[in-house]
């Protein structure tokens, strides 16, 4: 894909969506395997199927080192299969500084840019929160399936989880993977706020574009991208605060930035290169940021080979894609009523057959779940905040001051 000046953008960015549903479903299966009442249990039954064992024998005599090494190896997968958070992150870093690339920034815009994004976001949301204070309602009700939060339910800890200070004030999380919600709503504040700054205080190429120069996106983003690399994302205090995460969105923002022309293909290539230095030699997060990098590096590809529009084009991916949001924020608080649910009916001890029929009901049920989610709260939000976007592009904003 070339500088966005001399090549038209794809209508929609297919391979985005596309990695997007992969990382949603990712997340699913991991939060199957984790919460699973018996862990483990029904993933690691898997190697005792007949035509298992007898793969297992032809390899060796013995297979008990071989069903060992197996279970290690599920194990080890559903471990990683979790990075699709940071596939995530990374691609909203990405969409972000694509929508930003013709705004002009002011602070009535900026303004104007969260109010959407919290029409768009909100509203799914919070009714993902009715439905995990719904589901505990019901298995108290039922007697004998555990809540799917610890603690009780308080009028502080709901006025948090509704404004996204959960983390920061210190409140347990009412549904699993909602905390990244309260990272997006953080990073939406930074990266309106730096793009205004990289617009106002640095000479534009162009003085009548808004797209501010690679100087520019150097000196307000650069420094603290890698202070988070090098620093934040090793403290644990930085958890519940965007800048421990700075690094991958920022890594998203790079590569848009990158496709259109803002920044050089040279710069990217040094910030990925010290990205593989940190991987070299630090641990910690060792995963989660090589699975960054690596999206960035897979977004840059399919930008540079104009297959933007074209990769991973299937229709079973490309719904999940489309939904990922709503199944993102509505699996968990679905598998963990039904698997609760299933593992009591079978006196807490299903047989592999049971337990395969409950966690992949669970999953169909979650998929069917998402859909009406995304049908009656996520799709109409979005067409509202599409059309306060329209709305506002109508209405005279005044550009900012031109630096020539």
């Amino acid at each position: 894909m070339k500088p966005e000046s001399s090549r038209s953008v794809p209508s929609r960015f297919v391979f985005i969506d596309g990695l997007r549903g992969l990382a949603a479903l990712s997340i699913v299966l991991f939060h199957l395997w984790w919460y699973e009442p018996n862990p483990t249990s029904a993933f690691s039954m898997v190697v005792h199927l007949p035509v298992i064992q007898q793969l297992l024998r032809w390899y060796e005599p013995d297979p008990g080192a071989a069903i060992s090494l197996t279970n290690r190896g599920i194990e080890e997968v559903m471990l990683k299969i979790r990075g699709g958070v940071q596939v995530l992150l990374v691609i909203s870093g990405f969409v972000i500084a694509y929508t930003l690339r013709n705004t002009w920034m002011n602070p009535r815009e900026v303004l104007l840019f969260l109010a959407r994004r919290l029409v768009r976001l909100v509203p799914a949301y919070w009714t993902t929160l009715g439905v995990v204070i719904l589901v505990d309602m019901v298995s108290q009700q039922i007697g004998g399936l555990p809540s799917p939060f610890e603690g009780g339910i308080s009028l502080a800890r709901i006025s948090a989880h509704l404004t996204f200070l959960q983390d920061i004030f210190g409140h347990e999380s009412f549904s699993a993977g909602i905390w990244t919600l309260c990272i997006e709503m953080q990073f939406y504040l930074v990266a309106v706020l730096g793009w205004l700054i990289a617009q106002r205080a640095f000479r534009r190429p162009q003085v009548n574009e808004p797209r501010p120069s690679a100087r520019a996106i150097y000196s307000v983003f650069s420094p603290f991208a890698f202070i988070s690399l090098f620093y934040w994302r090793g403290m644990d205090s930085t958890e519940s605060l965007v800048i421990h995460f700075l690094w991958m969105f920022f890594l998203g923002m790079a590569t848009w930035w990158t496709l259109d022309g803002t920044i050089s293909l040279v710069a990217f290539g040094l910030i990925a290169g010290i990205a593989t230095v940190e991987l070299v030699l630090f641990e910690k997060n060792q995963f989660e940021n090589l699975v960054a990098l690596s999206t960035a590096l897979a977004i840059l590809v399919a930008g540079r080979q104009q297959k933007l529009d074209q990769w991973l084009n299937w229709p079973w991916l490309q719904y999940l894609g489309r939904i990922s949001y709503s199944l993102y924020l509505i699996h968990f608080p679905v598998c963990h009523l039904l698997v609760s649910a299933g593992w009591k009916f079978f006196s807490h001890s299903p047989t592999l057959t049971q337990a395969m029929f409950i966690l992949i009901g669970s999953l169909v049920a979650s998929l069917l779940a998402a859909h009406a989610m995304y049908q009656l709260v996520e799709f109409p939000s979005a067409r509202w905040a599409a059309r306060m976007k329209n709305t506002n592009a109508a209405l005279p904003v005044g550009k900012p001051t031109l630096i020539a």
